[in-house]
């Protein structure tokens, strides 16, 4: 399985040349060329993980793609596309891939205020992704890879290194970071590096467009 990270949020999981597309959106640079995709799964609302222009071309270019979201997410959604409200304890299986989707809010910025809701998800018991939120469905076994936010206005670093060591998976991979400079990115990554050598996971720091193979 390949496990490539995009800008920010962004995620693609690859696995016999069919894709899963994580939050797709754009800001430095343009989306790499997405073909084969099987499904997209947009965690929530938020401009910085749906942009309706990227997410057009990657439909158009895969008319077949099913997308996952939430139900306050779907209404903005092109009524032409393959839109499924999934939420927390529904499983898909989609081509070579299974998806148990988890979760419920988006985590507060306001205290004791839901922004939006948000739905993470697991892909083939292999790759947890929990959008913007710290929620968790554990699976059996050690997760292979968690993707973990790491800047935020939601959160605090601490929060995101105690997920790390709450869910002790073997791979970490740093997202939700395109609100940092590349010297804060060191930063973050070094405290997450930290807590992944406490519990014997690597660490996988990854800039836009590069993959981690599992």
């Amino acid at each position: 399985m390949k496990i490539t990270k995009l800008e920010h949020s962004g995620l693609v999981v690859e696995e016999n040349n069919k894709l899963v597309v994580f939050d797709p959106v754009e800001y430095t640079m343009e989306l790499p060329e997405l073909k084969n995709v099987a499904a997209i799964v947009l965690t929530h609302k938020h401009g910085d993980h749906l942009q309706i222009e990227r997410l057009a071309k990657i439909v158009a270019e895969n008319p077949n793609v099913q997308i996952f979201t939430t139900a306050d997410t779907a209404p903005v959604l092109d009524t032409n596309w393959n839109v499924n409200v999934v939420k927390h304890g529904d499983t898909v299986e989609i081509e070579d891939f299974r998806l148990n989707f988890f979760g419920e809010n988006h985590a507060s910025i306001v205290p004791g205020v839901v922004p939006c809701q948000n739905i993470g998800a697991v892909v083939n018991d292999m790759v947890v992704n929990p959008g913007d939120s710290f929620d968790y469905l554990p699976i059996d076994g050690r997760t292979k890879v968690l993707c973990v936010p790491v800047a935020a206005p939601w959160l605090k670093l601490s929060e995101s290194m105690n997920y790390v060591r709450s869910t002790k998976p073997e791979n970490v991979v740093p997202m939700h970071d395109a609100v940092l400079s590349e010297l804060g990115k060191t930063f973050n990554n070094n405290w997450i590096k930290m807590v992944c050598d406490e519990i014997g996971a690597e660490c996988a720091a990854l800039d836009p467009n590069e993959s981690l193979y599992i």
